[in-house]
């Protein structure tokens, strides 16, 4: 398959920036504000007794859309506003203090701060965190992971792809140790999700996580989890609120009823503008074809490491393509100023400690573009 023709015209921004930050955050679509006139238009006709029983009915549809890019069964997506909302929600759904209660939280020490942080707070409410090391804060051998899960393990918090090095994990061994000790298998896809096609059910997910504003090119506001359908009831929420509840309009004293359908994972008013925003983006992704976007993606992205390497730059993400997601980390001397130097000349990328500038490829990218990457980090670096 090939990209759509008029991709590029689907897109703000492009004809005044070279978007090479898709990683970090994707270049927006015009129906993004498109998407946003029409809420506009519904709060104010409608009204709320119309408009939200026809936004609680688009927030379940976009969580269908995202399932429908990752591999989920329909009603299996629920939004939240981030992802560490869901992830707590997810720790208050668990016991770490009744006897003989599992309460290790296994996760590895390349994992996002925000994820980290979630988990490790719950150590006050008896969890134990098990941090596995790293020794080139890069990679973490998939054994080392293996062997960090026991028989007390409750909960392994995987990333997809290190937001440091671009390293794809190998999710397979994992998942069969976690099921050999009936612990739960949480992916953080968040650093995947609309470049690199993979599908949660063939993975045998117990959970994912991700957001819509890297490669959903869906802006902030929309994160979203996958629950394994035959687990989904038995969650029942601590991090919770009126959203959540089986009715929210019947205003019914506690206990929750919890929802039984993605609605469950809700807490208070939702985002409903984040929400409405993001789906132009995953429709766009849904539409040009996971598979399709990565192999665009692999040829621009071995072009700009084959380019980098003849330079003598370091290049700090797996050489070989299958080894990683879909950016390429370049360390020069001074590459902080030289940031700031690319981006006064309207080329978008990144920069992360111990990586370098952080280059990325997405549907919208030509090879003119990273061809005029190069050309000017060949005049920066000289500088």
């Amino acid at each position: 398959m090939t990209l759509p023709d008029d991709v590029r015209g689907r897109f703000a921004g492009l004809d005044a920036n070279t978007w090479l930050v898709s990683h970090s955050m994707g270049a927006p679509p015009h129906a993004a504000r498109e998407a946003l006139t029409r809420y506009h238009a519904e709060w104010a006709d409608g009204g709320p007794e119309g408009a939200w029983p026809a936004w609680l009915d688009q927030a379940r549809a976009i969580g269908d859309g995202i399932g429908a890019i990752i591999g989920a069964p329909a009603g299996s997506v629920a939004l939240a506003p981030n992802v560490s909302v869901l992830q707590s929600a997810l720790a208050s759904s668990l016991d770490f203090r009744s006897s003989g209660a599992k309460n290790e939280i296994v996760y590895e020490a390349l994992q996002f701060p925000s994820l980290a942080y979630v988990w490790t707070a719950w150590e006050r409410a008896g969890a134990k965190a098990v941090r596995v090391p790293t020794d080139d804060n890069r990679t973490i051998p998939t054994d080392r992971i293996c062997s960090a899960i026991t028989e007390r393990t409750a909960v392994v918090v995987l990333s997809h792809a290190y937001y440091q090095s671009g390293v794809l994990i190998d999710i397979p061994p994992i998942v069969a140790r976690a099921r050999e000790v009936g612990a739960l298998v949480v992916l953080d896809a968040y650093q995947t999700t609309g470049t690199y096609p993979y599908d949660v059910v063939d993975l045998d997910l117990d959970i994912a996580v991700g957001g819509s504003h890297k490669w959903l090119c869906g802006g902030a506001g929309c994160g979203w989890i996958y629950v394994r359908p035959a687990l989904a009831q038995q969650f029942r929420p601590m991090v919770t609120g009126w959203f959540a509840h089986r009715d929210p309009f019947a205003f019914e004293p506690p206990p929750i009823d919890y929802a039984d359908d993605q609605l469950r994972w809700a807490t208070g008013t939702p985002t409903i503008p984040g929400y409405l925003v993001a789906k132009p983006g995953h429709d766009i992704i849904r539409g040009a074809g996971v598979a399709t976007i990565r192999a665009h993606n692999v040829r621009l992205t071995t072009h700009l490491t084959e380019a980098a390497l003849e330079r003598g730059w370091r290049v700090n993400t797996p050489h070989d393509a299958k080894q990683r997601t879909g950016w390429v980390g370049i360390d020069v001397p001074d590459a902080a100023r030289i940031l700031h130097q690319l981006i006064e000349r309207r080329i978008y990328v990144d920069h992360r400690p111990g990586c370098g500038l952080r280059v990325s490829a997405h549907l919208y990218t030509t090879q003119d573009e990273i061809d005029h990457f190069i050309t000017t980090m060949d005049e920066l670096v000289r500088k």
